[in-house]
């Protein structure tokens, strides 16, 4: 796939302030001659565009964005997880090292040095919260790095012309300063300022929930560090004392999309690139993963209709689109891995498999509703017919949520030694999830044209409510099916019970997905790779291309560098 990318200041400034008016709520500017104090300043609109180009690289980090075709965080993670598919085949070359060039540039290059520009210009006027807030996003994006490149140029960055190349950081130095970072952002959110960061287009300026904000990467950060760190669960439970966490679903941190489609685009990514042309479906989805929420319980899971949208409910039997019914399942699969057809007419693909594109882009199951605004699947079965679709695109980048939160915590309580009941804190992760999800299908017109099963009923009578959107009854069973799971299980059984409800909860968010599973080694039964011997699981990412050929103190990690372990995961299990 072809990755290119552009830097053009001009264009970049145009694009957010078209950003501002498009996401942010009824905020006017008045200009006037005179120099009124509650008149916007210069260095308030520099703050603010500087601001709002930070919140928006940051989405852009996380999702991608739609000018260009970038390989982002969240959909790496997804994809060696098998969350989402994997084209493979072998662990070191399904990706490139220059894959990652624009994640790394827009990063570096683009927010973290827009978070270096701002501070000065808003600590003359007065303006902390934005220094806050863009405290808080570097240390979340330099985490990040760390978590999938492991040491990094950090301490030495950022000096222009006076160090062109700067050294390495060791990565356990650069967590302790992503701590700083936190604490240091948390202290500006104190101060107190001249004007409210009114055009933040995460909290609308509510510094409170920025703080919860912060406290929950600190959660997320101590939790990492579990496994090298002792005292990790003591940090934990001194955040919980103070009950300013992320734990209501009105807190959640996301980037809202809308269904602007033009000047500027501002759909979420993955609806664009499979939804703007009709029966086109770029991305495949992973059979293991919608094996999981359909299969997983009997009696199914709610949030499967507002995953995933199937095109057909019936499976090929024509090999020219799909190659895999005329292959031999393999060898190295046991009977409980799921090979080629999910069933149920769910249409994706088995982990790393790099064949062809067969003609099934109107064929093969697509996102649905949540998170990224697709359709709901309710049995129609038919192919998308173009962007005219569910949300039209207005969906979110779901980048640290209120379930998250309670699933790391029931995590702490079985691993570290934290205060709290873990299987309170699971029922709690899966409730939130759920709620927020099945929220989405609020957004729908109440009515779907739907396929009735019934052979006694007209054919002409198709549009009925809609009939699929969960009851109380069927959220009630499924916590109810999770927690008897939980409770007849014990020990290391119930942190994978844990991990499994957490990892449905994930869709959209692959940076937590590995970095659980690295932290953790669960879900243990994670499809294998369909080549046999593909080498070892990707502990960390290849560096950069642009990393290493620009800066002669940084070259590429070893062969096979991605057998290279983060410094959390040391001495933690083994993940394949």
């Amino acid at each position: 796939m072809l990755r290119h990318h552009k830097n053009i200041l001009s264009s970049k400034i145009i694009a957010v302030i078209c950003l501002i008016f498009s996401f942010s709520s009824c905020e006017t500017f008045e200009l006037e001659i005179l120099d009124d104090p509650n008149a916007l300043t210069n260095d308030q609109a520099d703050a603010d565009l500087f601001l709002n180009a930070i919140e928006i690289s940051l989405a852009g980090f996380f999702d991608g964005n739609q000018l260009d075709d970038n390989l982002a965080v969240s959909e790496m993670g997804m994809e060696v997880t098998r969350i989402l598919h994997m084209f493979g085949p072998l662990y070191d070359n399904a990706y490139q090292p220059g894959d990652y060039d624009i994640c790394y540039e827009d990063a570096y290059a683009g927010l973290l040095a827009d978070v270096q520009a701002l501070e000065p210009i808003a600590e003359e006027a007065g303006l902390y919260t934005h220094i806050g807030i863009s405290k808080i996003i570097e240390a979340y994006v330099i985490m990040t790095l760390v978590d999938y490149f492991g040491d990094l140029p950090y301490s030495e960055a950022f000096q222009g012309l006076d160090n062109t190349n700067p050294v390495a950081d060791d990565d356990a130095n650069i967590y302790n300063d992503v701590e700083d970072l936190l604490n240091e952002g948390l202290r500006q959110l104190d101060r107190i300022e001249r004007f409210k960061a009114n055009t933040d287009l995460f909290y609308g300026g509510n510094e409170a929930s920025w703080a919860k904000l912060a406290n929950t990467l600190k959660l997320k950060l101590y939790l990492q560090t579990r496994l090298v760190d002792a005292n990790a669960g003591a940090k934990i439970n001194n955040l919980l004392a103070n009950e300013d966490l992320i734990l209501d679903l009105e807190d959640d941190f996301q980037f809202q999309y809308s269904n602007v489609d033009a000047n500027p685009d501002s759909r979420h990514p993955y609806f664009g690139r499979n939804f703007d042309v009709a029966a086109d479906v770029n991305d495949y989805m992973s059979n293991y993963y919608m094996t999981l929420i359909k299969d997983d319980f009997a009696t199914g899971d709610p949030r499967r209709r507002y995953y995933f949208y199937r095109q057909s409910l019936d499976f090929t039997e024509d090999p020219n689109e799909n190659e895999c019914i005329l292959v031999a399942r393999p060898t190295h699969y046991s009977s409980n891995d799921v090979f080629c057809n999910p069933g149920d007419g769910y249409w994706g693909r088995d982990h790393g498999d790099d064949d062809g594109i067969p003609p099934d882009g109107g064929l093969r199951t697509t996102f649905g509703v949540y998170p990224i605004g697709g359709p709901f699947d309710a049995s129609v079965g038919d192919a998308i017919s173009g962007r005219r679709v569910g949300l039209q695109g207005a969906g979110i980048s779901p980048i640290m949520l209120s379930s998250y939160t309670n699933f790391m915590l029931a995590e702490a309580a079985l691993t570290a030694g934290v205060t709290g009941d873990p299987r309170f804190y699971l029922e709690q992760g899966v409730r939130q999830s759920i709620q927020k999800v099945l929220a989405f299908g609020e957004r729908l017109p109440l009515d779907e044209p739907v396929k009735d099963d019934d052979p006694d009923t007209p054919e002409d009578e198709t549009v009925i409510p809609r009939p699929f959107v969960p009851s109380n009854s069927d959220i009630e069973l499924y916590v109810n099916n999770v927690l008897d799971r939980y409770d007849a299980a014990s020990g290391e059984d119930r942190v994978e019970i844990v991990v499994i409800e957490y990892f449905k909860a994930l869709f959209g968010n692959g940076v937590e997905a590995y970095n659980t599973y690295r932290r953790t080694g669960f879900p243990s039964d994670l499809q294998p790779t369909l080549t046999l011997n593909s080498g070892e699981f990707i502990n960390s990412f290849p560096y950069p291309s642009e990393l290493f050929q620009q800066n002669s103190n940084v070259s590429q990690k070893p062969a096979p560098s991605q057998s290279l372990r983060v410094f959390w995961a040391e001495g933690g299990p083994v993940v394949d």
